[in-house]
């Protein structure tokens, strides 16, 4: 008795997250430029790569062929989210919270400062995404991380 000989099942019946991805054209992959990658920084790797219409290892490559160690979407996305926290503090009129309740033009004035310094530093990573983040800005984040984790102990009980 001969055992059935198993087939390797057809594209068809393949998933479609199983089927093969056509491979980028190689003159698409090299006509990309820093410019080009610059305009997804803002973006997760795996979303700019599919903007781009390359692979990840592809914009990797490129990403060292200019320079760029790590993505910086998450500098960015740190950096948005302190400005936000900015803006909030210094549009807010919440009451409850005592250091707004004493704010002043001095006080006002630092943190409009200091938004203006992370926005700043926001353009220079787009500018050049090698470089990292000020020993002053990570001070700053650290003290909003430290902030936010205090507020959630003493809301908790």
């Amino acid at each position: 008795m001969s055992q059935p000989v198993a087939t390797e099942p057809t594209a068809a019946e393949l998933a479609p997250s199983v089927q093969k991805q056509p491979r980028a054209n190689r003159k698409h992959v090299h006509s990309i430029t820093l410019v080009d990658i610059a305009q997804y920084f803002h973006l997760p790797i795996k979303e700019a790569s599919k903007a781009l219409e390359i692979g990840v290892s592809a914009l990797k490559g490129k990403c060292r062929k200019y320079g760029i160690p790590r993505w910086p979407h998450r500098k960015i996305k740190s950096l948005n989210s302190l400005i936000h926290d900015l803006e909030y503090v210094l549009t807010t009129e919440d009451a409850d919270q005592e250091w707004l309740q004493n704010k002043d033009a001095a006080v006002i004035e630092a943190l409009t400062e200091q938004k203006r310094l992370l926005e700043s530093e926001k353009e220079t990573i787009w500018q050049k995404p090698s470089l990292d983040l000020t020993a002053e800005t990570k001070l700053f984040r650290q003290a909003v991380f430290k902030r936010r984790h205090n507020a959630q102990i003493s809301a908790r009980g």
